[in-house]
């Protein structure tokens, strides 16, 4: 599995049942009619696709 992700050209062949990707993004802008990001929790899983990683983001109200 270590040698799989560790290519860039067969990683995202992996099947998403054998790991997973959590994450709890934190926002900054500069942006006034952004400014609500600043003070909103977000979590995430994140799965491999071809040349990277794409992420599922959920605001938590």
């Amino acid at each position: 599995m270590r040698e799989a992700l560790a290519d860039p050209d067969e990683r995202h062949r992996i099947d998403p049942a054998d790991y997973y990707f959590r994450t709890n993004p934190l926002f900054e802008t500069g942006a006034e009619s952004c400014a609500w990001l600043h003070h909103t929790v977000c979590v995430g899983s994140g799965y491999l696709i071809e040349g990277g990683i794409a992420y599922r983001t959920f605001r938590v109200l």
